[in-house]
């Protein structure tokens, strides 16, 4: 396979966002609109793509350092503009050269895979990735003569029997590198916009004789980009049903998948029930056999054996609940390590933060821990050990004892300091 590139473009301000944040490092589901285009694009092979950056350059760099070649836009001028910046980034590169908006997370890999594939089978100059809508209005149209492609029609230039196209253009294109430097070269900015459009250099490709080809591969969805805070949450709310159905397809039942958020990468093994209004960030392994929910947030770092239960109003935060552990409601444990068939009572918390560090609590084996119990971290619970209900724990509990009240302290001890 020869080699291949990838350009992406981040240098858009996305004004309708209403934001100071750069649009492409707002997030869906735990990870930004552009870590989601960069891991795709790393699982296709590219390590090091060349990115666009412009407003909120410094910003973008930061999060994506050691990861890209940064290539500054300074003024915006269009898509072709912005591609003009790489060339001396990929100065020498003879191959293929991706280029992909940083704003749009939805292409699958299947997808990519598919359209490189055929870009390299029909030994195109260029290809685009199409995808066909029922409604395409502000997508830039394919247009065919003889069913032959030849060209893009952006929407504000569009005559009206184009803008009835339904073929529209993704914004994914691969480019030979000679073709694409040499197009770029020759294109002008004529257009509503006075903006130097990368499509434009399709048309002109095509009348050199080159081969240009459209490939109507991606889904309508997956050409969808992000320009508002409404088509983020359509954008989340595509990717969150991508990730319950594949687990749907290991075995994992989600009550109402409408109402649960699971984040990709996320691990849940199967006959484990996931009951409405629970969320579950990225990072997260959970066992089989359990039940989660409702109203319960796993959150990053967290690992859940078999069979346990994290009920109503419970949040658990890089913790390790052992095999059969029962957290039924209303408790948070964070940086807890929770040994195998240990009860957690209704109300329970971790106080893991003394204001300047976090602290870890380590419960063991079939411990029973009463109603509205306080672990005042650091703090270690031996197995079988009970506390009573409001007890703040401090320090050490040993195997076997029962620790009651504020301080807690054992009821032997108690009885021992009342008889005095």
């Amino acid at each position: 396979m020869s080699a291949m590139q990838a350009v992406v473009l981040a240098a858009g301000k996305g004004t309708r966002m209403r934001s100071e944040k750069p649009k492409v490092l707002h997030e869906v589901l735990g990870r930004t609109l552009l870590d989601c285009v960069l891991d795709t694009l790393s699982q296709a092979g590219v390590r090091k793509p060349v990115l666009v950056v412009g407003a909120g350059a410094d910003q973008v760099k930061r999060h994506t350092a050691g990861r890209v070649t940064p290539v500054l836009q300074s003024v915006q001028r269009g898509t072709g503009h912005a591609v003009m910046m790489t060339r001396k980034a990929l100065a020498g590169f003879k191959g293929d050269i991706l280029i992909w908006p940083g704003d749009m997370p939805l292409v699958k890999l299947e997808t990519l895979k598919s359209f490189i594939r055929a870009h390299r089978e029909n030994k195109c100059d260029v290809s685009v990735l199409s995808s066909v809508r029922e409604d395409p209005k502000s997508y830039g149209r394919i247009l065919r003569a003889n069913g032959a492609f030849c060209g893009i029609r952006e929407e504000l230039d569009a005559a009206e029997h184009e803008k009835n196209i339904k073929e529209v253009n993704t914004g994914v294109y691969l480019f030979k590198s000679d073709k694409l430097f040499s197009s770029l070269a020759l294109i002008k900015p004529e257009n509503q916009k006075n903006e130097l459009y990368l499509t434009d250099t399709i048309e002109i490709l095509d009348g050199q004789g080159a081969k240009v080809e459209a490939f109507p591969f991606a889904a309508a969805e997956e050409g969808q980009g992000v320009n508002s805070r409404v088509d983020l949450a359509m954008v989340m709310e595509k990717l969150n049903q991508r990730e319950i159905a594949a687990h749907q397809a290991a075995g994992v039942t989600f009550v109402s998948p409408e109402q649960t958020f699971v984040a990709p990468g996320v691990k849940i093994g199967p006959d484990t029930t996931v009951y409405p209004w629970c969320y579950i960030e990225k990072g997260v392994t959970i066992g089989s056999g359990c039940e989660i929910g409702p109203f319960a947030k796993i959150r990053k770092g967290t690992v859940l054996g078999n069979g346990v239960t994290v009920g109503s109003f419970v949040e658990v935060n890089r913790s390790k609940l052992g095999n059969k552990v029962q957290a039924k409601h209303l408790a948070y444990l964070g940086d807890a390590i929770i040994g195998d068939e240990t009860n957690i009572g209704a109300g329970t918390i971790t106080a893991n933060y003394d204001g300047r560090n976090k602290h870890v609590t380590r419960i063991g084996k079939k411990v029973l821990v009463g109603s509205d119990t306080v672990f005042v971290a650091p703090v270690s619970v031996d197995d079988f050990a009970k506390t009573g209900a409001g007890a703040v724990v401090r320090g050490r509990v040993k195997k076997g004892e029962v620790v009651v009240g504020v301080p807690a302290r054992p009821i032997k001890s108690l009885k021992a300091s009342k008889s005095k």
